[in-house]
């Protein structure tokens, strides 16, 4: 995954790669290791529209994506996956809009589990209180079980500097702060934790920390070539990347 600037779809920014039709990407110390790579195809305006993911020559899954006029999601429908491949999984988004800024998300996971976020409070452009409530249906009791979050984004230049999430079952809070370039990329992500955790997390599928710096290498349309993650003053490459 790159990181770049947040906004746009909660919580993730849909770039757009105009007068590309593919992008393929090489994972190394990312997911999985050497040897995985991607193959992404864009529709006329620079969306990416299916997905497709290797290990080697083999193809292990494929997703297709179609959007809305805000370029956010309606749909993601996973067409194969190497170890279900009969199966066809569809993702549903559903949208209500205050000028360009979503203020209602609802989110379809299957046909019994869903997710809804809602803007329950903001503060001009700067502050924003989002409440998600995810519907987990449990067949053994026949109900659903019903989790909330608290997302609280603070916002500086139309980027986001800080994301607080509250778990209200837990009582615990987590506090993303983000640094950025000049050009809008993210620079820095550290995470907070409260209460600490008593015994510190791992991050699998690759480095990873709670402070990571990242690091670009553009092509001439400033389109990101290579991509490394900084961790104890340590970079890793984690992924590179070609256009067509």
């Amino acid at each position: 995954m790159i990181p770049t600037t947040i906004k746009a779809q909660l919580f993730v920014d849909n770039e757009l790669y105009p007068n590309s039709t593919t992008i393929k990407g090489k994972y190394f110390n990312g997911t999985g290791g050497r040897g995985y790579w991607s193959l992404d195809y864009l529709d006329s305006i620079g969306r990416v529209i299916v997905k497709e993911s290797y290990r080697k020559k083999q193809l292990m899954a494929r997703q297709k994506i179609e959007y809305d006029s805000h370029n956010n999601k309606l749909f993601e429908i996973q067409t194969f996956d190497v170890n279900n491949p009969e199966r066809i999984d569809t993702f549903k988004y559903e949208y209500k809009y205050s000028g360009n800024r979503i203020i209602y998300q609802y989110r379809k996971l299957s046909a019994i589990d869903s997710t809804v976020t809602e803007l329950i409070k903001n503060e001009g452009d700067s502050i924003f209180l989002y409440q998600e409530m995810a519907y987990y249906y449990r067949p053994k009791t026949g109900k659903s079980d019903v989790y909330e979050t608290i997302f609280t984004l603070l916002y500086r230049n139309n980027l986001l500097v800080k994301n607080e999430i509250l778990d209200k079952e837990y009582n615990s809070k987590e506090i993303k702060t983000y640094e950025y370039f000049d050009n809008g990329r993210l620079k820095r992500r550290v995470i907070k934790r409260i209460p600490e955790p008593t015994v510190k997390g791992l991050y699998t599928g690759g480095p990873g920390s709670d402070d990571e710096y990242y690091k670009y290498k553009f092509d001439s349309k400033d389109r990101i070539k290579k991509f490394y993650r900084i961790i104890n003053v340590k970079s890793y490459k984690i992924a590179v990347y070609s256009y067509n």
